[in-house]
């Protein structure tokens, strides 16, 4: 695992740190994280499609579990005159569905749903087919194996997640897509705890990656990946935005964090984002070039596909404690989600590197 290094035309506090390549060397003989470790309340993968962007928000609290998928459906008839500089689709059609999942209490685990969109021209038929009756959960929102989730637009299997595939098309008797969909996106957030923990694919491998978020006269981040340690940013009240590109087994991850709230916000609404951009496989390459026209739309998914609904959750208090969401600490999450976003595209222009899944942790403090 490897360090890149280079220079950056951001201030200082948005550039590359100068400790982490002595903390890359050694990771063979730091410690491991501390044991304990914090699991996302709320998560939201966003896939894009042939036929535009979906948005699955998995929740849980005391009282269960939820699903919230959300539909930003790409009109054929759109063309670039339909962007305008403000980023407002309105040739784009934005369906929604929603499961509840409640534990001790009957509820359909299995079924399907039609959803119809109008159009002045012809109608779109969208079902939604799920079945959660193997599901096994973990720590996790969303389920852990035996389940799929899937969407039938027209015919076709637009969008099928879960490893249970082939009972899916066996229920829906879909046909297969052209391309697959591709996970481009996953915001996840967490609370409560100093060490973070989450997945992701690397390599076609899963692997755990933690965010040790150390207190003290002079506070500190170290990032793990399998309980190695891979990055450590140190005076973190000098450097508390910044971004870095690290290696592991090949792949190139651009790590992004910005820890000003986290640090500095009185009360208990402080937050720190973090955001892990992963080169491009071969596949998705390919796949991006085919959407190439669609950048603009990408990059605005990116910023706000799916965060209203996450918005409306933490505002509810379903997954923080009472008292302690508010809608300004919210408001900044959603700016800071933006900002992040910008001057980590900045500094990948710059080194002119392919950008493949991007991972957003929201870490509050409580």
């Amino acid at each position: 695992m490897t360090n890149h290094r280079h220079s950056s035309p951001l201030p200082y506090c948005f550039r590359p740190t100068t400790n982490t390549s002595s903390a890359a060397k050694n990771h063979h003989t730091t410690s491991s994280p501390p044991c304990l470790s914090g699991n996302p309340n709320l998560a939201t993968s966003l896939y894009h499609t042939d036929l535009g962007l979906f948005a699955l928000t998995w929740s849980r609290n005391l009282f269960g579990r939820s699903l919230h998928l959300h539909l930003l459906l790409d009109h054929p008839s759109a063309g670039a005159s339909d962007y305008d500089d403000n980023l407002s689709f309105p040739s784009l059609s934005t369906p929604s569905f929603q499961l509840r999942i409640k534990p001790f209490i009957f509820w359909n685990r299995h079924g399907s749903k039609k959803l119809n969109i109008n159009k002045p021209t012809s109608n779109i038929n969208i079902q939604i087919f799920w079945d959660l009756t193997r599901a096994r959960f973990g720590p996790r929102p969303e389920p852990q194996s035996g389940f799929y989730i899937a969407v039938v637009i027209d015919g076709e299997m637009t969008l099928l997640v879960g490893d249970c595939h082939r009972e899916a098309y066996a229920k829906t008797k879909a046909t297969k897509p052209e391309r697959n969909q591709v996970m481009v996106l996953r915001r996840e957030h967490m609370y409560g705890i100093k060490l973070y923990t989450t997945k992701a694919n690397i390599a076609g491998e899963e692997r755990e990656i933690s965010i040790d978020c150390i207190h003290g006269d002079d506070p500190r981040l170290c990032f793990y990946v399998d309980n190695k340690r891979v990055l450590q940013i140190k005076h973190l009240k000098w450097k508390f935005r910044g971004n870095e590109r690290i290696e592991v087994d090949g792949v190139q991850i651009q790590v992004s964090w910005d820890v000003y709230n986290w640090l500095f916000e009185d009360g208990e609404d402080g937050y720190a984002l973090f955001m892990f951009r992963f080169a491009k496989s071969e596949f998705e390459d390919e796949y991006f070039t085919h959407l190439n026209d669609r950048n603009r739309l990408i990059l605005w998914s990116q910023q706000s596909c799916g965060f209203e609904f996450e918005t409306k959750k933490m505002k509810k208090g379903l997954l923080r404690s009472a008292g302690s969401s508010t809608s300004s600490s919210l408001s900044s999450a959603s700016s800071s989600c933006s900002s992040v976003m910008e001057w980590a595209s900045m500094e990948e222009n710059e080194l002119k590197g392919p950008s493949g899944f991007s991972l957003l942790v929201y870490a509050w403090k409580s």
